[in-house]
């Protein structure tokens, strides 16, 4: 195989760190990530504009009691973010890095957030595809017209979170049908204890999903395979991050993955666009077991993510700190002295 041919602005960025006072590979993924970030705006820059993205929607298998707990949950803690109060939303404050909620499929008569409201969740996927084909297409729209508003306005990095019950449920789905992994591979405990019992539950639950939906989720198309995919097994948090992963690599955005279902719906949008990859950035590793598989399929593997920390809170707050980081190292990359100038001292 040919060795791809360097662009115009890797060989500015090989020029450009050349010459700065520092050692070769010294700062290892941070001048990887360095790099990646101004490869995917075609320029070098040291300011970061972030916005942080949180859709959260309601899961029909939790609303009937199949998995998880009260889904009221999803809207109360909705609000808490609103509030400022959750976990990622205190990490965006500290780090004044700004944020939304987005309801995109929230059990509640008024809307919560940005009103972006496909239904009031989704169908139990037990029984019915979890969304029509029309939901699924605003959901994705959603996310979509969330990060082109955004890019609008000058933000030059994304990050993504969700909110909803049940999703770690609905990821092991989209997942095992999208890989073709075993639902022992991809099935985590979520917000449930880590029992053997419970999590042969969410294991028969989520092999009886795949197989009920099998027959409706092929197609010789691979991005009708994945809308397929997401629309009979999925939620439309995943469907509308879906939608905003691959608006990034439109408008030439990179953006930072957080945990299990936003690894998921990489992978998922890598299967529809695989520049995914050029514009993908880990953040950490999720203690739910089908991470590592959901990022496999973006090529990222476990060295590559930075933060090792076995969260499993949702929201984003592995994606805000990545975030911080990012915009550290983005300001310490262009404004550190040069080579040159360290000589005449």
């Amino acid at each position: 195989m040919k060795d791809k041919p360097i662009t115009a602005i890797e060989q500015q960025l090989n020029k450009f760190l050349q010459a700065k006072c520092l050692i070769p590979g010294g700062l290892g993924l941070w001048e990887d990530y360095f790099r990646k970030i101004c490869t995917a705006w075609g320029e070098i820059s040291g300011e970061i504009r972030p916005q942080h993205i949180i859709f959260s929607a309601d899961n029909g298998c939790n609303m009937e009691g199949y998995v998880g707990y009260n889904y009221e949950v999803t809207q109360k803690q909705s609000r808490n973010m609103l509030l400022g109060r959750s976990s990622a939303t205190q990490f965006c404050n500290f780090n004044n890095i700004p944020y939304e909620v987005v309801d995109v499929g929230i059990a509640s008569d008024d809307d919560i957030g940005v009103d972006r409201k496909v239904a009031k969740g989704t169908k139990n996927i037990l029984n019915h595809p979890a969304m029509t084909e029309d939901e699924f297409n605003s959901a994705f729209q959603a996310g979509y017209e969330r990060v082109e508003h955004y890019v609008k306005q000058g933000i030059n990095l994304f990050s993504f979170g969700e909110m909803g019950l049940g999703n770690t449920t609905t990821s092991a789905c989209v997942l095992s049908a999208l890989t073709g992994a075993d639902p022992t591979e991809t099935v985590g405990p979520g917000s449930w204890p880590n029992k053997p019992d419970l999590m042969k539950r969410k294991i028969d639950f989520v092999r009886a999903v795949l197989d009920k939906h099998k027959a409706s989720i092929v197609s010789d198309s691979e991005v009708e395979r994945v809308r397929k995919i997401v629309a009979h097994v999925g939620g439309f948090d995943i469907a509308a991050i879906l939608g905003a992963m691959l608006a990034c690599v439109e408008f030439k955005k990179p953006f930072v993955i957080d945990g299990f279902i936003t690894a998921v719906a990489a992978a998922c949008a890598v299967h529809m666009n695989e520049r995914i990859t050029d514009y993908a950035l880990p953040s950490h590793h999720s203690r739910e077991k089908g991470t590592e598989l959901a990022l496999a399929e973006v090529d990222i593997t476990q060295d590559m993510v930075p933060i090792q920390a076995h969260m499993s809170m949702g929201e984003g707050t592995g994606a805000i700190l990545m975030v911080q980081m990012l915009k550290m190292t983005q300001h310490m990359f262009v404004n550190v002295g040069t080579f040159a100038d360290l000589m005449k001292l």
